[in-house]
């Protein structure tokens, strides 16, 4: 479904992404896992391009993603969940219009909108607080609102960058358990960004180790924290050891 070939990033002198190659099937729940400044946050941006790359290739679903100009970019954004570390909500809007927010943007009745933007809520477990602003809420739930965003508009493909980073950490539960049960239930391709290493071993279906820029080892969670072969890999057992 997803197909990165030979991907290139840098800013300025530094670089961001050193040539990455990555393959997500379709229903893939795929995890990336590395140092803070390794490159993984920007790859995933790169994909719905919230980051131009520099060079290489990405195709979605058949299309040719760094074609994609003005109203066709728009377009195939909707088709594409982003998952933020920070929540983004707008403030001054109530739970359940910034999650119909980008619906009623893109021209839907403001009627079907909301049953959409229910019908998410309701997934993340937070319908009950449609009517709330973003202020009233804790961070684990704002969070979850978040989610609820990405979600409403049925995407082919959700993309999550450290979702949990953000919270304190005894709101990461909540987050990961609605994490969790959306991987179990929708089948929906999943982009995974985390340091979580028990969730990965949990809900990934393959975890993916970057270092400097490169993809360094990948393979499937229980295969390569047995046996792991990149130094990446090895520090990150240590934390299912301790």
């Amino acid at each position: 479904m997803l197909q990165i070939r030979d991907l290139y990033k840098s800013y300025g002198k530094t670089t961001a992404l050193d040539g990455v190659d990555l393959h997500v099937a379709r229903g893939e729940t795929v995890v990336i896992m590395g140092p803070s400044g390794c490159g993984k946050s920007t790859l995933i941006r790169c994909v719905n391009r919230l980051t131009e790359p520099d060079g290489g290739s990405i195709i979605l679903g058949g299309q040719d993603v760094l074609a994609l100009q003005g109203p066709e970019l728009q377009a195939f954004r909707r088709k594409v969940g982003f998952v933020f570390q920070h929540f983004n909500l707008i403030a001054r809007l109530t739970v359940l219009d910034n999650v119909m927010f980008h619906l009623v943007l893109a021209g839907m009745d403001r009627e079907e909108a909301r049953a959409r933007a229910l019908l998410a809520l309701d997934r993340v477990g937070l319908k009950a607080a449609a009517d709330r602003r973003p202020a009233q809420l804790s961070g684990g739930q704002q969070q979850r609102v978040g989610i609820a965003r990405a979600l409403v508009t049925n995407p082919e493909i959700m993309l999550w960058d450290e979702p949990t980073a953000s919270l304190d950490p005894i709101l990461v539960g909540e987050v990961l358990e609605v994490m969790e049960e959306l991987v179990k239930e929708t089948g929906t391709t999943m982009v995974i960004v985390t340091h979580e290493v028990s969730f990965a071993l949990r809900a990934a279906h393959r975890i993916v180790f970057m270092d400097r820029g490169k993809v360094v080892e990948e393979g499937e969670p229980q295969e390569v924290f047995a046996q792991p072969r990149s130094e990446i890999a090895r520090l990150y057992r240590k934390l299912l050891m301790n």
